[in-house]
């Protein structure tokens, strides 16, 4: 259900300013986001089984919210999850086309040809 983009600017304007919230904090206050606080090893059975009940396809992990936060993320949740064959372990090419395994464009591979002379 699509709620109406003029109430939603209301309500949202409203929140900013009983809050005195700059944009980027009314954005974080009003979008919601699925949060997975524990250990690495309860991050990742969470955000396992969030993905595997098709709750999401995949994360956006907010540096601005967690400063510091990626280090220990990539570090200590991401290789669960890899452990686990849910998250890759290496990429399919050097392009993000190659990435998603899209065909390359034309005008692409005849600018590579030539770069790579």
């Amino acid at each position: 259900m699509v709620k109406d983009p003029l109430a939603t600017a209301k309500e949202w304007r409203a929140v900013a300013q009983a809050k005195k919230l700059s944009i980027r904090e009314l954005i974080v206050e009003v979008t919601g986001r699925q949060s997975f606080i524990g250990t690495p090893h309860k991050v990742a059975t969470l955000m396992n089984e969030f993905v595997q009940a098709d709750g999401s396809d995949g994360f956006i992990i907010v540096p601005h919210i967690t400063p510091g936060g990626l280090d220990e993320f990539a570090n200590k949740v991401v290789p669960i999850l890899q452990e686990w064959g849910v998250f890759r372990t290496e990429y399919r090419g050097t392009t993000l086309r190659e990435h998603l395994g899209l065909p390359a464009v034309p005008r692409m591979q005849a600018r590579s040809r030539a770069l790579a002379v």
